[in-house]
């Protein structure tokens, strides 16, 4: 039986760290990433669901709008921000095997 887990029941957390312009101190970003349509049972659903993570973790980390001289992607910040929600992923996916919700 296939589970799928609806835009509510998805990621609704990815703290980026992101350093703002003219802030001397990090910032936390939060962005909702759907998990809607995806079988989280399925591996290539999974790797769907981590592309999209990883996508709002580039949006969060260079914003077009941002001011700055190089417009070079901050690597570390994503890195930062997958890392910081792999918890809730493995935890959506085991609920998603198990056939129970996850906390959020």
């Amino acid at each position: 039986m296939k589970i799928l887990l609806a835009a509510t029941a998805a990621v609704g957390l990815l703290s980026a760290p992101q350093i703002a312009f003219a802030a001397p101190a990090p910032q936390t970003v939060n962005i909702s990433v759907s998990a809607d349509g995806l079988d989280l049972t399925r591996p290539t659903d999974m790797r769907r669901f981590r592309n999209r993570i990883a996508d709002a973790a580039a949006e969060a980390c260079d914003p077009s709008d941002r001011m700055i001289t190089t417009p070079m992607p901050d690597y570390r910040c994503r890195r930062a921000a997958i890392a910081s929600v792999e918890p809730m992923v493995q935890e959506l996916a085991q609920a998603a095997r198990t056939g129970t919700m996850a906390r959020r």
